[in-house]
């Protein structure tokens, strides 16, 4: 089956905001409370390179969603 053919069996939430406001927290509580898994993107992008370099302006990685999309896929490939 292709991937566009499966459900999900669980769902993807997306948390976003101001640095410093408690998304980790609030993240790392919910799926304590729901048995999700908590990845935090940020830090994912810096620990495996997922990026195209840093923006000084904005003060952050840019993030590349291709290898972003890529490195989930090939996790959930050699993981499961």
């Amino acid at each position: 089956m292709t991937d566009e053919g499966r459900k999900r069996a669980t769902p993807n939430i997306l948390v976003t905001g101001t640095p410093g406001t408690g998304k980790t927290s609030t993240c790392s509580l919910l799926a304590s409370a729901t048995g999700l898994r908590h990845i935090n993107v940020g830090e994912l992008v810096k620990e495996k390179s997922l990026h195209d370099g840093w923006d000084a302006e904005l003060d952050c990685y840019v993030v590349n969603d291709d290898l972003v999309c890529l490195h989930n896929h090939l996790c959930s490939l050699l993981c499961a």
